[in-house]
């Protein structure tokens, strides 16, 4: 189950940020912009950078590397991505689609605040049976 679990949250994560890298840094700019809540020059960085952080986030998780550590990691983006849409959402803001998944998929803003918090309990749960969630890991492998 643990392995399951870390696997899907490494998924998930590899997706989002593969999907954002490869397709042009402004695609994902006008979804940050749609959000309201930063200044240009930190959706400017924020459209640059966090897909490559969500790529090595999934790739440790799949791997099993450093688990302590990206495990906490992908619990404060999901926590920060919660805040982000839960803002919208109490704004009324016209967002159709979170743009999570760039064009690979569409959610609506409920949609994705409850697959975050899912992501947030899952990171929360597999923290807490860490020795468990290492299973299969190099994490494990490294330790012996």
């Amino acid at each position: 189950m643990f392995l399951l679990m870390r696997l899907l949250l490494g998924a998930i994560f590899l997706t989002s940020g593969l999907e954002k890298a490869i397709s042009p840094s402004e695609n994902f700019l006008y979804v940050i912009q749609a959000y309201q809540a930063f200044p240009f020059v930190l959706e400017r960085a924020a459209s640059l950078v966090f897909p490559w952080v969500e790529i090595t986030v999934g790739a440790f998780l799949v791997l099993g590397f450093w688990l302590p550590i990206t495990l906490k990691v992908s619990m404060m983006m999901s926590t920060a991505l919660l805040l982000l849409v839960g803002q919208a959402i109490i704004r009324a803001l016209p967002i159709d689609s979170c743009g999570c998944f760039g064009n690979l998929v569409h959610l609506p803003l409920q949609g994705v605040f409850a697959l975050d918090m899912a992501m947030l309990a899952a990171a929360f749960f597999a923290l807490k049976h860490i020795l468990k969630t290492k299973r299969f890991s190099i994490d494990q492998w490294y330790e012996k």
